[in-house]
């Protein structure tokens, strides 16, 4: 599974039929990937980050009302609708199969184990930075090691998709800021300009991060297990349902952020309920 980075909605979602075969599908990827863990991950770090920023923005109290309302952005139910969606949504998820069966498999499952350990772990102080340091070390005492980290990192397009997720999270957030009149000056060009103004930190965040977690979630595992998790992700099947996975997730932040951004919008507005 390629967690290896992350920002469903209070509004109702439109969701398109999914084939039977399909829905079945999602549902074996829901238990291999254990979906659910990931998503009370996601929710923890959503709601702690909602919070941090209300306690900048001088407009918004951290309010019991405030509070509520971040938890129901990041409730878990939505999450599971909005990434099913968008998962549902990529056409050949059947061409998955295979990948599928990798995390079935005793690695694969040990791989999700350790993967959402690593990214519960960077959350703990002084960790990411204890990595980055390692992966310093390791280009001069392990090379042909980190290679296989950024092998890796390569096959699963772990930075540029996120960045564009990022991106794509970003501007949803500045859309639904955009509800509250005192933005109405802040159109959709100048929200992308905005948007794009970021993208190369978000990059050279997205550089470290990925090689941070990959240090510490798979420096566990044996080359030839490394190699075959790069080879399950380099196949036809690893790439389908790499696509997927990004949908999935894709769906889910921008449609948080939106909700973000609304809610900072009604909140600064003197709307508390």
């Amino acid at each position: 599974m390629r967690f290896a980075a992350a920002l469903a909605s209070c509004f109702v979602l439109s969701v398109s039929p999914v084939a039977a075969s399909d829905d079945d599908l999602i549902d074996r990827y829901f238990n291999a990937l254990n979906m659910p863990e990931v998503f009370e991950i996601l929710r923890e770090e959503g709601i702690e980050s909602a919070l941090e920023i209300a306690e900048r923005d001088e407009g918004i109290s951290v309010s019991p009302a405030w509070t509520s309302r971040v938890s129901a952005i990041y409730a878990v139910d939505k999450m599971d609708a909005a990434f099913r969606l968008g998962m549902g949504e990529v056409s050949n998820l059947e061409a998955s199969t295979e990948a599928l069966e990798f995390f079935e498999s005793e690695l694969g499952r040990r791989i999700v184990a350790i993967e959402l350990d690593a990214r519960r772990a960077l959350g703990e102080d002084g960790i990411e930075d204890a990595m980055r340091d390692r992966a310093e070390a390791m280009l001069e005492e392990q090379p042909e090691r980190i290679q296989k980290y950024a092998d890796f990192i390569r096959v699963n397009d772990l930075v540029d998709s996120n960045v564009m997720g990022a991106l794509n999270a970003n501007l949803a957030f500045y859309q639904g800021l955009g509800t509250n009149p005192l933005f109405s000056g802040m159109d959709e060009q100048s929200m992308l300009a905005r948007v794009y103004g970021q993208e190369a930190e978000i990059r050279e965040d997205m550089v470290d991060w990925t090689m941070n977690f990959s240090v510490l979630a798979y420096s566990i595992l044996l080359d030839e297990e490394l190699d075959a998790y790069i080879d399950a992700s380099d196949s036809r099947p690893g790439q389908v349902l790499n696509t997927a996975l990004f949908a999935g997730f894709d769906q889910v932040f921008e449609l948080q952020s939106f909700e973000l951004g609304r809610a900072m919008a009604e909140f600064m507005e003197g709307d508390d309920t």
